[in-house]
């Protein structure tokens, strides 16, 4: 299965675009983590992507939501897939020294599993 490469640099929130593959994305906005700023991987499959067309989270927005929702949290992946018939994202992120996992709806950005505090 072919993977888009995707290189993402945030600018207030919003993420560019720039290459196909595995990717790397930073975060800046000045309300958010430090730790949402951080590199992490982002990765599409093509046909979840032209299947599901422009999502209104995308992966750093995802990756802001999680450092919102687990504060102190490092987003390590991102990954669309799918869920109920519809787009999510899958992060991986490290809290207090553990890795965990959860998914962000990609549509309207809540959380849809995962995380001890849920």
């Amino acid at each position: 299965m072919r993977r888009i490469l995707l290189v993402a640099v945030g600018v207030a929130g919003v993420g560019l675009p720039l290459v196909a593959g595995t990717a790397l994305a930073t975060a800046k906005d000045s309300r958010d983590d430090a730790r949402a700023s951080a590199g992490f991987e982002i990765e599409i499959d093509p046909e979840l992507d032209a299947r599901f067309g422009p999502r209104p989270v995308n992966a750093v927005r995802a990756g802001t939501i999680v450092v919102q929702r687990f504060p102190g949290a490092r987003v390590l992946e991102a990954e669309l897939d799918e869920r109920d018939g519809g787009p999510i994202w899958e992060m991986k992120f490290s809290l207090d020294g553990d890795e965990r996992e959860v998914d962000v709806d990609a549509v309207d950005g809540s959380i849809r599993q995962g995380g001890d505090d849920d």
